[in-house]
């Protein structure tokens, strides 16, 4: 009966360690180029069904789409028929959910950027 109580519990924590972080609201996010140039900062609003998002930045001139697998995270920022004006953030959660770090793609250049729920 123990082992049975012991592999339900760790099977429960294993399904909670993976469930998709929520990532639904407004991000403050900024980056940094890996050349130093400071990239700029800009709001985005993130729509979470499950693991897939939606949702706009830059009050609402840029559409946004991506996925949350656990604690990670991948947006896309831009127009999917431009693929040169688009902008890829991948990130990690932490585990209070309300800040993200990682890394972003901007056509050829790439860099940091760290983003705090509002």
């Amino acid at each position: 009966m123990k082992a049975v109580s012991t592999a339900l519990a760790a099977a429960f924590l294993g399904v909670t360690l993976y469930a998709a972080a929520d990532v639904s609201g407004t991000w403050e996010v900024e980056g940094t180029f890996d050349d130093g140039i400071e990239a700029g900062g800009f709001d985005c609003v993130i729509k979470q069904t499950s693991e897939k998002l939606t949702g706009d930045c830059s009050g609402g001139s840029a559409p946004l789409t991506g996925e949350v697998d656990g604690q990670k995270v991948v947006w896309r920022v831009g127009h999917s028929d431009n693929s040169a004006g688009v902008t890829t953030f991948s990130g990690t959660v932490d585990q209070s959910g309300r800040a993200i770090e990682g890394r972003f793609t901007a056509g050829s250049k790439s860099g940091s950027f760290r983003a705090g729920k509002q």
